[in-house]
């Protein structure tokens, strides 16, 4: 019972420690840095270069949602099999809850790999081309940066909101 203690204490500590930094990170990047580089742009671009491009920023907070799935599957996994069945932990409010949480928190992990992550690499390079021309951007490239910011903060919110979702499905999974 010792190491069983000890197990969900680990997998407690790693999911709920990356979980607020995923959130977190989602939530700062969303509703304060882009808004306040758009809001200053073209003297933001530099920043969101720096944040995305040499700090991989996009790369790390996907990273930290996927500890933060890995750490929350265990404990899935560890407390489904205190249940009779798979069936009978679903349809528990406490497995149905936490269920619910985990396919929210899927989804937004979903957004950021397939959605914001090659929207933002295609943002820097299309950043580095016009900074490597010396000119300004032509007609197309800004139309298509354009584009691609507007995917970008869709995405973000989007994600952000099932984030959000997910952390007050687990929060009162064990109350319902």
């Amino acid at each position: 019972m010792l190491a069983d203690g000890a197990y969900m204490l680990v997998f407690r500590i790693v999911h709920i420690t990356a979980g607020v930094l995923w959130v977190g990170s989602v939530f700062l990047l969303s509703v304060f840095v882009a808004p306040g580089a758009a809001a200053i742009a073209p003297a933001g671009a530099p920043l969101m270069a720096e944040l995305l491009g040499k700090r991989r920023l996009v790369d790390r907070i996907i990273g930290l949602g996927a500890v933060t799935v890995v750490g929350g599957l265990f404990l899935y996994w560890h407390d489904w099999h205190l249940f009779p069945s798979f069936g009978d932990w679903l349809t528990s409010r406490f497995g149905g809850a936490l269920t619910i949480g985990m396919v929210s928190a899927l989804i937004a992990l979903g957004i950021g790999g397939s959605i914001t992550r090659p929207n933002a690499r295609r943002m820097l390079a299309l950043g580095a081309q016009v900074a490597a021309s010396g000119a300004p951007p032509t007609p197309e490239v800004a139309a298509e940066l354009s584009a691609i910011q507007g995917r970008l903060k869709v995405a973000a919110r989007v994600a952000l909101w099932f984030l959000l979702f997910a952390v007050l499905a687990m929060s009162v999974a064990r109350y319902l």
